[in-house]
């Protein structure tokens, strides 16, 4: 079970999301606007963060190159959904702990994402 912080301007989308994540085991908190995820994030340090890209306030990928400027959020799996971002913006600058999920997507995928991104953060933590 992991604590996961789903952000997305589409409230019917955030229902989705956090549906799926709970089902699988997961504790979810939904936000609706970017400034209102980083928030969250800086006070609950959730395993992982899931946002939409396209959203008011601040885009998923403002609040991602923010926590990545943060060494206590440095490493925290960030899984931006959209239909528009390209792996190449999420790559400037690179970093191991980003996903992209294209919108639309598939339940299925997004599981599989979010449960690829723990892994992955727990076999470093083992490594350190």
């Amino acid at each position: 079970m992991a604590t996961i912080i789903a952000a997305d301007d589409d409230p019917d989308l955030r229902a989705i999301v956090a549906a799926v994540l709970r089902r699988a085991g997961h504790v979810v908190t939904v936000e609706e606007d970017g400034a209102a995820a980083l928030a969250r994030v800086r006070a609950d340090r959730p395993d992982v963060l899931i946002i939409d890209n396209q959203m008011p306030h601040m885009t998923g990928l403002e609040v991602r190159n923010t926590l990545r400027l943060t060494p206590e959020t440095a490493d925290l799996p960030i899984v931006l959904a959209s239909g528009s971002l390209r792996a190449e913006e999420l790559n400037d600058p690179p970093s191991p702990h980003d996903y992209l999920v294209p919108k639309p997507f598939q339940s299925r995928h997004l599981l599989e994402t979010v449960e690829a991104a723990l892994a992955t953060a727990a076999l470093r933590a083992v490594r350190r």
